[in-house]
């Protein structure tokens, strides 16, 4: 399911541009002739059913896209019960913008690999996130971290074990079975010592990384 949707408030972006977004989160723009004409063509094939791709909305403050915004989040939120980021384009940054975001339970992203102004929800904040078990009773290495998160998540044979692979599958997506939002829980970590000590307090940073940017990601070290 998608946790972060681009919102097209203006009527200047381009069907390329909202094709581009397509392929990386659910896009929803204001009605414009072409984009009307375009809705098949831009849902054929989506890669995010059963939840909508691509989709237009009647502006109903014309001139004030910031209000609309506020109608319109609750309404994207029913479509895509995962959201937890959401891209504005057409809008500015503003003292306001940033006022309406909060009121609907969305802070500023100060880090954004993407484009648009990005707002996000903290996981706390998202209802039943699922939680990935992992039991460190018989670890000994980093590989058997990896063995059993990949077997959790549905990690496909190819997947790289290293950290620059998992921040790609974790935080772009569309790689595991099991996406985003999640929080990771390591169990008995008793059993971790030496260099998988230093191991899980990467691996807690590069959650870090993601979280910074958005990712609807948690890491639980639960002790004894």
């Amino acid at each position: 399911m998608a946790w972060q949707v681009a919102v097209v408030l203006d009527k200047g972006t381009n069907l390329d541009s909202i094709q581009i977004l397509l392929g990386q989160m659910p896009v929803w723009a204001s009605a414009t002739d072409e984009r009307k004409e375009a809705l098949h063509q831009l849902n054929a094939g989506s890669c995010w059913g059963p939840e909508p791709g691509f989709t237009v909305f009647t502006c109903l403050f014309p001139g004030n896209p910031l209000r609309d915004l506020h109608y319109m989040i609750p309404t994207i939120e029913e479509h895509h019960p995962s959201l937890s980021i959401v891209r504005l384009f057409g809008v500015i940054s503003s003292a306001q913008l940033t006022e309406e975001l909060q009121e609907l339970g969305y802070h500023p992203l100060l880090e954004t690999s993407w484009d648009g102004l990005g707002f996000a929800k903290s996981l706390n904040q998202l209802k039943n996130v699922p939680e990935i078990r992992l039991d460190a009773t018989n670890w000994s290495t980093p590989d058997d971290f990896y063995h059993a998160f990949f077997e959790a998540v549905g990690a496909p044979s190819w997947h790289g074990r290293n950290f620059d692979a998992l921040y790609d599958s974790i935080g772009t997506g569309a790689i595991n079975k099991v996406e985003v939002p999640y929080r990771i829980v390591v169990q008995n970590s008793a059993a971790l010592k030496g260099s998988l000590l230093d191991f899980v307090e990467d691996l807690r940073d590069l959650i870090h990384r993601l979280q910074d940017y958005g990712c609807p990601v948690d890491l639980v070290i639960e002790r004894p």
